[in-house]
C-alpha cells in the first residue's frame, strides 16, 4: 500500500508540474502580447512628442531634411499665396512658418524669392505684404 500511495503522490506531482508549465507558457504569451502593444503605444507617443517639439525624448533634434529643387519652388509659391491671403494686415515670418509647415530657414529663403514683396519693420517686428 505504501508503494501505491507514493506512486499516487508522484503521479499527482507530475500532473501538477505539467499544468504549471502550461500556465507559465500561457502567461508568457499574454505578457509578450501586452508588451508588444505597449511598445507600439509608446512609439506612437514618442512620434507625437517629436512632431510637437522637433526633439526626441532625449532632447536631440531630428535629422535635417533638405528640400529638393521642386519642393523649394513649390514652397516659394506656397509662401507667396500665404502672404497674398493676408492682404492689408501683413504677416510675420513666424506665422508664415507655421502656416507653411516647413523649417524657418527654408521659408526665409522662399520669402526672398517671392516677387512683388514689400516688408515693414525690423527683425522680429517685420511684416510682409504683397505690393
Amino acid at each position: 500500500m505504501a508503494l501505491s500511495a507514493l506512486e499516487k503522490i508522484a503521479a499527482i506531482q507530475d500532473k501538477a508540474a505539467k499544468e504549471i508549465e502550461t500556465l507559465k507558457s500561457e502567461a508568457i504569451s499574454d505578457i509578450s502580447k501586452k508588451l508588444s502593444e505597449a511598445k507600439a503605444v509608446v512609439t506612437e507617443l514618442e512620434n507625437q512628442y517629436f512632431d510637437l517639439t522637433g526633439k526626441n525624448l532625449k532632447g536631440e533634434k531630428g535629422k535635417r531634411v533638405r528640400l529638393s529643387p521642386e519642393q523649394k519652388a513649390a514652397l516659394v509659391i506656397t509662401v507667396g499665396e500665404i502672404i497674398k491671403s493676408t492682404k492689408d494686415n501683413g504677416i510675420s515670418m513666424g506665422n508664415i512658418v507655421k502656416q507653411s509647415g516647413e523649417s524657418a530657414s527654408a521659408v526665409r529663403d522662399a520669402v526672398l524669392k517671392v516677387k512683388g514683396l514689400k516688408k515693414t519693420g525690423e527683425k522680429a517686428s517685420t511684416l510682409y505684404f504683397v505690393k
